[in-house]
């Protein structure tokens, strides 16, 4: 019997060599992001390759495969294949850790450098435009990271809503998007930590998050997983985007669309598929907004480098850029030594760009609360990010700092009559 199977082991073998594959072929997938030309693509097609169609977008044409490395190849030549691109891996941008135990409330000293406390009078990130009392803000900063502790006594009643699409596996369950690394926990305490009596205070206190988990509970996560982030984020919780069809998602009561997305995390390079769904979103009148990346390299990682995207470095409490903080910003903000909520309903101080970019992220929020609050139509990306442009503090090198620090305060004030 033993020889019987020697014997058929080693046909197969020759089989396989006799057609000039390798061993592993048939077990070597690997995952590509294909824009369509939906007018000519039949999706029937991948399968013909051996390909399983993974999820197919719905703000960008274009659909993850999975299929067999060698058919690669073959995939580009069908019809209706506009582009294929190899999926990457994206990780957060948070270093530095250095645990802290729960204090009394205090405001840390980023929210306090960009002003924030001095205009909450006018804007704490919270405005119901319907004003109907129902409790609901038409002001949202989806938070794409590693999901949010949910039930966090310093963000609870602020987180409104969640998702998981980590591995294209979408759950709105709060188990699937509660954050087990504590990064995005950390990044959504800087923008919407509670105004209460314990732990720390975020600079928009008052908004409402939406946790969209795209990143692993090991704080990496694919391509892929942020551009379906940045759909659910256009979405928000019913599902619909632009449920009216007016072409108006931002500050509309309408829809559940976020007004600002927040990424904290990058690489080196990115499918331009994902550059297609950052346009979308901007086209809508979102603001991006993203850490520029922790490699002391000359310009950001993606998703900041995109034009469509306010990439952010970071500054210490000396207002200096420390030597990892990726150059050429469009801003900086504090992002050294940084206190906010974490996970397991702690606090933890860290560094990183990551840290950075929810200051400038809560800043917007300010502004569109602001405005809404008055009576005024939200800002588009462009006219808003003039407005944080001209109200930085300009204090040093555009290498540096870019157009300066960010300031929530002087940005509110000028943002309403």
């Amino acid at each position: 019997m033993k020889v019987q199977k020697l014997v058929v082991a080693f046909a197969l073998v020759i089989l396989i060599l006799s057609i000039g594959l390798p061993l592993s072929y048939s077990a070597r997938k690997v995952r590509v992001i294909v824009t369509v030309d939906k007018r000519s693509f039949e999706r029937a097609s991948i399968s013909r390759l051996g390909g399983t169609v993974i999820k197919e977008y719905e703000i960008i044409p274009a659909v993850l495969v999975e299929l067999p490395e060698h058919a690669v190849k073959e995939l580009k030549k069908l019809p209706g294949v506009v582009r294929v691109e190899r999926d990457g891996v994206v990780r957060a941008l948070g270093v530095s850790i250095r645990g802290r135990p729960q204090p009394p409330q205090v405001t840390p000293w980023g929210i306090e450098r960009i002003g924030a406390p001095k205009v909450w009078h006018i804007a704490d990130g919270f405005a119901d435009l319907d004003g109907d009392g129902d409790g609901d803000s038409e002001i949202e900063v989806a938070i794409l990271d590693t999901g949010v502790d949910y039930d966090h006594p310093d963000l609870y009643a602020n987180v409104k809503w969640g998702i998981c699409v980590v591995l294209n596996k979408v759950s709105t369950r709060p188990r699937a998007w509660e954050d087990h690394n504590g990064h995005g926990t950390h990044v959504a305490g800087i923008v919407a930590a509670l105004y209460n009596d314990i732990g720390v205070v975020g600079a928009a206190h008052g908004v409402e998050l939406y946790a969209i988990k795209v990143l692993s509970d090991s704080g990496f996560g694919y391509w892929s997983d942020v551009i379906e982030g940045i759909e659910w984020a256009l979405k928000g919780p019913d599902g619909v985007l632009d449920s009216n069809g007016d072409g108006v998602i931002v500050g509309d009561s309408k829809d559940d669309a976020a007004e600002v997305i927040s990424m904290s995390f990058g690489a080196s390079s990115a499918p331009e598929a994902v550059h297609d769904a950052v346009k979308v979103a901007y086209s809508y009148g979102v603001v991006l907004v993203a850490a520029a990346g922790n490699e002391g390299a000359e310009a950001p990682c993606y998703p900041a480098a995109y034009e469509e995207v306010i990439a952010v470095g970071a500054i210490d409490e000396n207002d200096e850029v420390p030597s990892w903080s990726n150059r050429n910003p469009e801003l900086t903000a504090p992002g050294v030594d940084i206190l906010s909520t974490y996970r397991a309903a702690s606090y933890e101080v860290l560094s990183g760009t990551s840290m950075a970019c929810p200051h400038v992220s809560a800043t917007v929020a300010l502004v569109q609360a602001a405005r809404l609050a008055h009576g005024e139509s939200p800002l588009p990306p462009a006219d808003l990010r003039a407005l944080l442009h001209d109200t930085a503090d300009d204090i040093g090198s555009d290498k540096l700092y870019g157009y300066g620090v960010v300031r929530a305060d002087e940005a509110v004030e000028a943002a309403v009559p």
